[in-house]
């Protein structure tokens, strides 16, 4: 023991050393840390602004996947929209609207008069395939109307082959097709007349409002935002039911840098307008876009149907 409390012994000046030794050590780990951190938020954020200012070209839709397309429905009342999404029970539609039918088929020549707009409804009537597929370019011009892109008759012409899905056959050329179904429609009007019943709606006139478009049409026609690749899994939420409400279902789908980038680009654009889910040529149910939003996963509430929220999480994940 020291003779005086101020004398200093090796023992002492060997523990003052380690506790120095310690002190600086956890400042240097706390500072590296620091500085790891700052680093790696750095480098994300210089990854993210150079993501996000990323050009992408178009990408096109996934028949045998999940498709994610634009409504283009944000313009408040959905009688000035080309589409009009429905939610109903377990179900999702998208409808074709009278104004939309209006950008089909603008009297703008002979290929986009309203007579054919009839005919098309009337083959829709009795071969919904073919009828469909006679629709999809009117459609896609009707979009870049609706879009305002310049030169949109330029997507429908006379002698474009008309593709019908699950079909073996040659395509025929629009100008055969309706040349084809105009002349059934003025034999069966002929006969109807002559029964002294009248013609009925077969001569063309105006579109029936709210023509449900399936979904192998609507991913060829409308714009696709993502596809199956875009998404790197995804997984279920059971929300459990009472005695007032459902159970219910949310999906959590994770986006890749890609998708991720492709979504907010299009978001900042898109807002307060539904984006549509296509799984295998079947729109499972829609969303609406409420701001920009720079995500890596999304969350879809509110599914009331436990088949369609397990189909959309089955469908991203990855092969094994």
């Amino acid at each position: 023991m020291p003779l005086f409390p101020s004398e200093v012994t090796p023992d002492m000046q060997a523990a003052e050393r380690v506790f120095v030794m310690r002190e600086r050590g956890t400042r240097s780990l706390l500072l590296v840390t620091i500085l790891v951190i700052v680093g790696w938020f750095a480098i994300g954020k210089i990854q993210d602004y150079f993501l996000l200012k990323q050009q992408w070209g178009p990408i096109t839709f996934d028949e045998k996947g999940l498709t994610v397309i634009g409504a283009l429905d944000g313009r408040g009342e959905y009688e000035r929209n080309m589409f009009q999404v429905i939610q109903s029970n377990k179900s999702t539609r998208v409808e074709l609207t009278e104004q939309g039918m209006g950008y089909c088929f603008t009297k703008d020549g002979p290929l986009f008069d309203e007579e054919i707009g009839g005919i098309i409804q009337g083959v829709i009537t009795i071969d919904g395939k073919m009828g469909f597929s006679l629709l999809a370019p009117y459609l896609r011009a009707g979009i870049a109307r609706f879009q305002q892109q310049p030169n949109a008759n330029a997507l429908v012409w006379e002698e474009m082959p008309i593709e019908v899905p699950g079909s073996a056959a040659k395509p025929e050329t629009l100008k055969v097709l309706l040349q084809k179904y105009r002349d059934k429609a003025k034999t069966k009007e002929h006969d109807v007349n002559e029964e002294g019943v009248g013609s009925g709606a077969q001569g063309g006139g105006s579109i029936e409002h709210g023509l449900v478009i399936p979904g192998e049409v609507l991913v060829r026609a409308c714009p696709v935002l993502l596809n199956t690749k875009s998404f790197t899994g995804g997984e279920v939420i059971v929300n459990p039911g009472s005695i007032l409400n459902d159970t219910m279902y949310t999906v959590r789908l994770y986006l890749t840098p890609e998708g991720r980038s492709r979504f907010y680009r299009w978001s900042r654009d898109h807002s307060k307008e539904n984006i549509v889910f296509v799984v295998n040529g079947e729109v499972k149910t829609a969303g609406r876009v409420s701001q920009p939003l720079d995500v890596s996963w999304w969350e879809i509430s509110n599914i009331r149907d436990k088949e369609t929220a397990e189909e959309l999480v089955k469908v991203v994940q990855p092969s094994k």
